[in-house]
């Protein structure tokens, strides 16, 4: 659709003496802010006790907000890039928001481990002593690794825009903007030669984006994966954590775009048709989410594993099920109908559903975490470690607030839109409503959507293993020296229970005072309905030993002890053989390190290039 709008005189609004309005916005997002920094403060001095942490629960708010405002920077940078690589022309007036939005969040992402740590003072042992064992560590590498290359890729499309302005608008740039726009745009008088290195430079840098930001979540997803808590330990987490990154960034690169073209009055050039293909393709995203969601619950609950099994159980049907099913009703379902019915399909019906999407998985992400951080290693059961205070609370909104903040303070500097990219965009007359084969294809996703989460919910319910609730559970033990061996049976009655798994558990109290069962192992009943186990202890003295089965997932289990006395225990502790792959895992830090060098230097040869093409002219 071919405007008459300046794109100059839009870009510049912001520039403007500013309303009341926006002074006011601007002083209760500061408020906001200072609030979460005072409560910051306050942790610092008391501990994180003051922000509900225990000894037990070590993760819990904190890095739930880390995974969801790094995610959304994520899905700004992707959806920019991909939009570019793939040639679309309406990308154009929404390059500069979502390139924007990305490099906001992924500071204030960045910014929100410090809270988490506890200790700033312990960041500098990512430099001092890191170790490259640790996904931490390459958390950290990748993290600064796309930083760099998201603020790149927001600062170079900005040169050509920063000499049209100083060209046709200098009065209205301000001393400080003509200083910093002369410093950076100095040499670029838009010439073919210029104009081909600078499409060539942004396109090796959104080619970068795109596996730099899945790398960022992976290795995010592998943080959580390496701890040995049920629930985390998944294979399918990675892809898991990429697109509910994507989902989460489409929708908040809608709701940025919605505030901002009706703030700055951008209605001539961000129109409907980009809320609704940015619906959809949000829409396709939630779609893979729900998918992903029941991919993630389906074999936990299947396998009856004790942990995993209280995890899905809380999850589907305990105390985490409104928070759980209100994200799958008002994170998943919803936003998908809302972009799918015609009545709905328009930017207020956009905006709702992209809300609701940015509340669900902020939402989601919190379970994820907290419900695996009540879980005590000991006992094997799960608590309320972990309680809300007004700290984490207060911290949480603060980042919330700092987004909105830093866009208003990031656009009186830098031009709003994308003012090169716009002028050498052709406009063409689009179509406002999708065809009939673009709905009846999401109608068709939403059937199938429904239909999927229809056969996974009665997959669940019907993978709780079948077994009489009269099974009863017997324990022997014989000591010899340090060697203890167990003997456990199961009868359904007087008939032996064959293939039935049997946990095996001694106590203990170095830990804390009381009966405290420690795992020993799970063995199978044969076919007499025996289970044996043999092992070595390595304490002395009165000892509780114990067998547990499940008959029923969510039933309470047979169980067995005796009482034990060691006399000569050994201690198992001798020095460990070599890993088997540690000599990959040497090479393999080589290689990631390089691909990390190589990634600064391509990033940095773009910065190059364009200096000196610009020096040339």
């Amino acid at each position: 659709m071919i405007t008459t709008a300046d794109p100059i005189q839009a870009a510049i609004r912001p520039f403007r003496k500013a309303s009341v309005n926006f002074w006011i916005a601007i002083g209760v997002l500061s408020a906001i802010v200072l609030v979460g920094i005072f409560a910051w403060v306050i942790q610092l001095r008391v501990g994180m006790g003051a922000a509900g942490y225990t000894d037990r629960s070590f993760w819990a708010i904190y890095i739930a907000d880390v995974v969801a405002f790094i995610g959304v920077s994520y899905g700004g940078a992707v959806v920019s890039a991909i939009l570019l690589i793939t040639g679309v022309s309406w990308r154009a007036p929404l390059a500069r928001l979502s390139e924007g939005m990305a490099v906001v969040t992924v500071l204030i992402g960045a910014a929100l481990i410090v809270p988490h740590l506890g200790r700033p003072d312990r960041l500098m042992n990512m430099f001092l002593q890191p170790n490259f064992k640790s996904p931490v560590f390459w958390d950290f590498v990748a993290i600064t690794t796309y930083m760099l290359a998201s603020f790149v890729f927001f600062l170079v499309p900005l040169i050509p825009d920063m000499a049209i302005l100083l060209e046709e608008h200098p009065n209205e740039l301000g001393k400080r903007r003509t200083t910093l726009y002369k410093f950076l745009s100095k040499g670029w008088i838009g010439s073919n030669k210029q104009h081909k290195t600078l499409h060539g430079a942004i396109t090796i840098l959104a080619i970068l984006i795109i596996p730099l930001a899945v790398s960022v979540h992976s290795v995010l997803s592998w943080a959580f994966s390496l701890v040995s808590r049920p629930g985390w330990h998944e294979s399918i987490w990675a892809p898991y954590f990429v697109i509910a990154a994507l989902y989460s960034g489409v929708a908040l690169v809608i709701i940025v775009t919605a505030a901002f073209r009706r703030g700055y009055h951008l209605e001539e050039f961000i129109h409907e048709r980009h809320f609704i293909r940015l619906g959809f393709l949000m829409a396709a995203l939630g779609a893979t989410y729900l998918y992903l969601t029941f991919a993630d619950i389906l074999p936990g609950a299947y396998l009856g594993e004790r942990g995993v099994s209280q995890v899905v159980f809380d999850t589907i049907a305990g105390k985490f099920a409104i928070s759980f099913w209100l994200f799958i009703i008002a994170g998943g379902v919803a936003p998908i109908i809302l972009v799918a019915l015609p009545q709905t399909r328009n930017i207020w019906g956009i905006v709702i559903a992209s809300v609701l999407v940015v509340i669900a998985l902020w939402l989601k992400r919190l379970v994820m975490v907290i419900e695996t951080a009540h879980y005590d290693r000991l006992t094997q059961s799960f608590g309320d470690y972990y309680h809300f205070t007004w700290i984490p609370i207060a911290i949480t909104l603060a980042a919330t607030a700092a987004i909105p903040l830093l866009l208003m303070l990031l656009f009186r500097v830098f031009p709003i839109l994308a003012i090169n990219e716009i002028q050498e965009a052709e406009s063409e007359e689009e179509a406002l409503q999708a065809s009939k084969s673009t709905s009846m294809a999401m109608k068709a996703s939403v059937g199938a959507l429904i239909l999927v989460a229809a056969v996974s919910a009665i997959s669940i319910v019907g993978a709780t293993p079948s077994v009489a609730a009269q099974d009863n559970i017997s324990l022997t033990a014989i000591t010899s020296g340090a060697k203890v061996t167990l003997t456990a049976t199961v009868l359904n009655g007087t008939v032996p229970v064959v293939d039935a798994p049997v946990d095996f558990y001694e106590s203990t109290k170095m830990f804390k005072p009381g009966t405290n069962p420690i795992p020993l192992g799970r063995e199978l009943t044969d076919l007499n309905g025996i289970a044996s186990l043999t092992y070595t202890s390595v304490v002395n003295g009165p000892k509780n030993v114990s067998v547990t089965y499940y008959a029923d997932v969510e039933g309470e289990p047979a169980i067995a002890s005796t009482n034990i006395d060691i006399n000569g225990a050994i201690s198992p502790y001798e020095e460990r053989a070599p890993k088997l792959l540690a000599g990959a895992g040497q090479v393999l830090v080589k290689v990631l390190f390089t691909l990390v060098f190589i990634v600064f230097v391509t990033v940095i040869a773009q910065i190059v290039r364009l200096r000196r093409v610009m020096r040339l002219q």
